[in-house]
């Protein structure tokens, strides 16, 4: 016998293309929100344009609805970011995107997050990679090898906090020239050597704890205003010792001893000497001449 068949008829699907304004940036699964101009509230629309353009709020977009509500960009009225061309994007599994970017002066290989920020940008016209780690760490590992940083011009490290540390030595240079070695501060286990042609020191308070000291060296000039200066024994060798003072206070508990090979002594006006025993004794003469000499 012969089947009948039912005829049930379909809701009819009338898709909607109406303009619309971006008012966000597009999340990892190409949504945006857009607003139309008939509407008050924002809505979620899906690029449906591949390869997917850069869009930015402000832009004007075309927007398709379909018979289950869902909204959909199809077309770019106008973009602030027009003249650009993307010819080439690849998305990863994880929503990572790498992206060529072109425009009328320019070519540039972007790579972005899951998350939409960018990663790694290289510019061609200029040559110049910046690698950047919005929301997270950057960190160079080279297990088994080394990791080197070469610049024709200047590198510059700035942070909160950083850190250098070297398990065996550590060598910090600056090279004059190729046939002069400039300043270099060196640190191995237990010993640390610092070298210059010149060394400036400058602060404001300072503060040394040694436990041994060795200083060598041809001259020694110092302008101190206030000198304090608490040690147990000081000894000192030099061929010649010349001191200038307007006044020299010194007082010696106990005894003070001169020991030389001659001695001489000029005093311009007087000369006053006070003790509770005085005691002179000559080898060989004893000279006393003044125009007047009183004893007793």
């Amino acid at each position: 016998m012969p089947q009948s068949a039912t005829i049930v008829p379909l809701n009819p699907i009338t898709p909607t293309i109406q303009p619309a304004t971006v008012t966000g940036h597009a999340d990892p699964d190409g949504y945006l929100r857009v607003c139309r101009q008939s509407e008050s509230a924002d809505r979620h629309a899906r690029l449906a344009i591949y390869p997917r353009p850069t869009l930015a709020p402000g832009d004007e977009v075309l927007t398709m609805t379909d018979g289950s509500g869902r909204d959909y960009i199809v077309g770019i009225l106008t973009c602030a970011n027009e003249r650009q061309e993307t010819t080439a994007a690849i998305r990863l599994g994880d929503g990572a995107v790498a992206r060529i970017d072109r425009t009328s002066d320019n070519e540039s290989l972007k790579l972005f997050s899951p998350k939409n920020e960018l990663l790694i940008d290289y510019q061609s016209q200029t040559g110049t990679v910046r690698v950047n780690a919005a929301s997270g760490n950057l960190e160079f590992s080279a297990t088994h090898g080394s990791i080197a940083f070469r610049s024709a011009g200047d590198i510059h490290i700035d942070g909160n906090h950083v850190a250098v540390n070297g398990r065996t030595d550590l060598h910090l240079g600056v090279q004059d020239s190729p046939e002069r070695a400039g300043p270099a501060i060196a640190m191995q286990a237990q010993q640390m050597r610092l070298t210059a042609p010149i060394l400036d020191l400058t602060a404001q308070r300072a503060q040394l704890f040694l436990q041994e000291t060795r200083i060598a060296g041809k001259k020694l000039l110092g302008r101190i205003g206030n000198v304090q200066l608490i040690s147990r024994k000081i000894e000192s060798v030099a061929d010649t010792v010349l001191a200038r003072a307007k006044n020299v206070y010194r007082t010696i508990s106990e005894l003070s001893q001169l020991k030389a090979g001659r001695q001489r002594t000029i005093i311009e006006k007087t000369s006053h000497t006070k003790a509770q025993k005085t005691i002179f004794k000559s080898e060989t003469d004893f000279k006393v001449k003044a125009e007047k000499i009183h004893l007793g």
